[in-house]
């Protein structure tokens, strides 16, 4: 017989494979009991056990991640859900997966001990093209992140790279930055907003996307304070570009070669160029005459772009190339609360009831300048329990993110669980904001998680044992509040490297919305109030989410005799 004449007959191959194929299984089913014996411990002062799989070489390999990946990641039988924290293998790769409101708040108090420095370099090679010289500065840096460097390092001070930028951002969003560029913003969205005023008319007018109109204003806006007007008026394409490059994001992150999306690399190039050319503008005609009582100038805006500069060119390997590639970096990071305003601003106008709500709270603390336009105080706005309630539950279902630490010298107790010096631990967003274990609901579970509702940032006064989600009469007023949702509410991630924009977001955000309900009656059409979010490989995982399509919409000037 023909089969005869090979090494094994078919007979051998079948038992071979279907022994194989047991032995795999039995060591699986081992591995998984022995796992849901480890699962079920309050803790260990040991390491996290490894995630059970079948095959040795691939390992957890995410395979159903590539066409679902929320899916995947809110999947009760993956490793993202593991309750106490949990080593992945996939192919030569390792990391430890950190979940649950306990295990989370541990590693953000202990995530001093950690190092940024892998994935910021990652993310600026991949994602904004930081030239190869420059990111090599990242390699040397054995400093850490504190005042004073690591006993032994060899780094010369100025090149402490990973140190000087976050304290710069730090001056910027946290420190005496803040407020001049926060009233740079106020100034410019209130403008911005009353030029698509004069441009709306009083009958309802038709626009095809609720999101971009919202989104352009307000980056226009938040470039204007945060680079001054050249970036935009001399670069007519930027804004375009600027939202060109983020859809494209996980493009670049993903390590896809140029010449797979020669149109994704030539949006990252023009935006660069762009840059580029307005900093080159700006050290052509800057001086110190221009600089304003708040530090800050026309040609750079903030004086944190022109402290940069000052900074940068002190390093090995930057030049004005690689200062750019940086820079953009931190102009694309105002992406998040312009995406989440968007949402919030959807949310609102979809909603009847909500929009009621929020008009009685932001009319009642709206003032009139001279000229007759609104203007707010943004410490009131952040007094108001319902928006308050809409911003964080917008990021709350939308932000998509992966948090990610490494401890840097000394190995890290997370509850009693020992996660080793120099391994990689991620913490998703999304299993965090999706917990039904960790929010309200509703008496009758009738707002699931998946779903939007202020009512789980919002608490009223409570007679005895009855629910505190509802108001008890007609004269109960509500209060925002995240206590009790720590370590499960983390849009800005926590620790000493939490977001430093997260107080700049918040004003933002809230100003934005008060400033739309104040001017505009919208009404969202059919086809747009349903929208989906983006949880595609391409849209997932990025930051706050980006609808699937596009919002329809009537507009039109809001009466402003009712304010």
């Amino acid at each position: 017989m023909f089969w005869n004449f090979l090494p094994l007959g078919v007979g051998n191959l079948v038992a071979l494979s279907f022994l194989l194929t047991s032995s795999l299984w039995l060591r699986y089913t081992f591995k998984r009991d022995h796992f849901l014996a480890y699962e079920k411990r309050a803790n260990s002062k040991e390491a996290p056990f490894v995630f059970p799989h079948i095959f040795p070489i691939l390992g957890s390999l995410p395979i159903a991640y590539l066409w679902d990946p929320r899916g995947f990641v809110l999947n009760p039988n993956n490793f993202f859900q593991s309750v106490p924290p949990v080593l992945v293998k996939i192919l030569t790769q390792e990391f430890y997966v950190v979940r649950g409101p306990e295990n989370v708040k541990a590693l953000f108090k202990n995530s001093g001990l950690c190092t940024s420095i892998p994935f910021v370099k990652f993310a600026l090679g991949y994602a904004f093209g930081l030239p190869a010289k420059a990111l090599r500065l990242y390699d040397k840096d054995d400093s850490g992140g504190n005042h004073v460097p690591h006993p032994g390092s060899t780094v010369d001070a100025r090149n402490r790279i990973d140190y000087h930028v976050h304290q710069s951002l730090n001056r910027f969003l946290e420190g005496k930055g803040l407020l001049p560029f926060w009233t740079r913003f106020a100034d410019n969205i209130t403008q911005q907003l009353y030029g698509l005023y004069g441009r709306v008319g009083s009958d309802w007018g038709y626009h095809d996307d609720l999101m971009k109109v919202v989104g352009d204003e307000a980056t226009i806006s938040i470039i204007n304070a945060l680079c001054g007007p050249y970036l935009l008026s001399l670069n007519p394409n930027f804004l375009q570009d600027y939202w060109d490059f983020d859809r494209n994001l996980q493009t670049y992150l993903q390590g896809m070669p140029w010449f797979l999306a020669p149109k994704a690399y030539a949006v990252r190039k023009r935006v660069i160029d762009a840059v580029k050319i307005w900093q080159q503008h700006a050290r052509d005609h800057f001086d110190d005459s221009a600089v304003g009582t708040d530090g800050d100038d026309p040609f750079w805006g903030s004086s944190f772009f022109r402290e940069r500069q000052e900074m940068f060119l002190k390093m090995d390997g930057f030049d004005y190339a690689a200062i750019a590639s940086q820079d953009f970096g931190a102009v694309w990071a105002a992406r998040n609360s312009i995406v989440s305003s968007s949402w919030a601003i959807f949310e609102i106008y979809r909603d009847p009831e909500l929009l009621a709500a929020v008009k009685a709270e932001v009319d009642g603390c709206a003032l009139k300048d001279a000229d007759g336009r609104i203007r707010f105080d943004v410490e009131q706005l952040l007094r108001l329990p319902i928006l308050q309630a809409v911003y964080a539950e917008t990021l709350r279902l939308r932000m998509h993110f992966y948090i990610i630490r490494m401890p840097d010298r000394v190995d890290m107790n997370i509850r009693d669980w020992i996660i080793p010096r120099q391994k990689v631990i991620v913490t998703p967003t999304t299993v965090a904001h999706m917990d039904p274990k960790a929010w309200r609901t509703g008496p009758n579970n009738e707002h699931p998680v998946d779903q939007f509702w202020i009512g789980r940032f919002l608490k009223y006064p409570s007679k005895g044992a009855q629910d505190d989600t509802q108001p008890q009469d007609s004269a109960s007023s509500p209060a925002f509040s995240t206590k009790k949702i720590e370590g499960s509410w983390i849009p800005y991630g926590g620790g000493p490297r939490q977001c430093p924009g997260r107080h700049f977001a918040k004003r933002q955000i809230l100003l934005t919305l008060a400033l739309m309900v104040s001017l505009f009656d919208c009404e969202i059409l059919e086809g747009g109030r349903n929208v989906q979010e983006d949880f595609t490989l391409k849209g997932f995982g990025g930051g706050v989410s980006h609808p699937a399509g596009k919002v329809p919409m009537r507009i039109r000037r809001r009466d402003r005799r009712s304010l």
